[in-house]
């Protein structure tokens, strides 16, 4: 099985006057394999953008962490979204009048927080075996067409890629780069390592795994379950609405 990386991309504060206080832009998703083994397809999100998005991806709503039990945690929506040559370019405006978006916008300006995650149903996928399988589970899942309903801002997201480029702000002294602390990188990368011994361990029965769907499904359903573990040692979001 192909090594999962960790991206790392380029993150600043800068002046938007145009625009106002709470407008970042980024990547909802990209077109790389995540760390469920998932692989979105470029024209995944056309259908949607058009019929339920006006064919901008404006209004899609945005959530903190995938958190639907209260209204609070809607904390803003897309002014666009689109599909370019790396994924779902999206712009977000959070609602810094309410407390949850305020916060969520002062956590994108330090760094705290700088990644997305999409909740969406998938309406067509298939299994790809990767080059050179060894197995019949040596492969990940591609997602040809999906419903998108909410993008959320997450503290770890299953696509890696997935990032918060750029927060605006009318203040034009405000401009910082995003960093992550050696501490929790050595979090991040440690997770990462161990969710790639869980999948390799999953792949490595092959002979023994059962040809029907329930049970195919059932073992995704594991990897999901070791990722959400994983997820919450590093105190982070989970991904299970992506999902991520």
């Amino acid at each position: 099985m192909a090594n999962n990386t960790i991206s790392r991309m380029p993150f600043e504060v800068k002046a938007a006057p145009d625009q106002g206080e709470g407008v970042f832009t980024g990547y909802a998703s990209t077109w790389d394999k995540d760390l469920m083994d998932d692989v979105v397809v470029k024209g995944a999100y056309a259908d949607c953008l058009a019929d339920d998005f006006g064919g901008t991806g404006a209004g899609i709503p945005i959530y903190w962490n995938h958190d639907y039990s209260s209204p609070m945690n809607l904390i803003g929506e897309s002014l666009s979204a689109v599909e370019d040559e790396k994924g779902l370019a999206f712009t977000g405006k959070l609602d810094i009048d309410s407390p949850e978006g305020k916060r969520a916008y002062e956590h994108l300006k330090s760094g705290r927080v700088h990644q997305m995650s999409i909740g969406y149903i998938a309406q067509e996928t298939a299994w790809v075996e990767n080059e050179g399988a060894k197995g019949r589970w040596d492969g990940h899942r591609e997602i040809r067409k999906m419903k998108l309903f909410e993008v959320s801002l997450v503290t770890v997201a299953a696509n890696q890629g997935a990032e918060v480029t750029e927060v605006k702000a009318t203040d034009p002294e405000v401009k910082k780069g995003r960093s992550i602390s050696s501490a929790n990188e050595e979090k991040i990368r440690a997770a990462h390592d161990a969710l790639g011994e869980i999948l390799k361990a999953i792949d490595g029965d092959s002979d023994d795994e059962p040809d029907d769907a329930d049970e195919k499904s059932a073992i995704r359903a594991t990897r999901a379950a070791e990722f959400k573990k994983i997820a919450e040692e590093i105190g982070g979001a989970t991904t299970s609405k992506k999902e991520d």
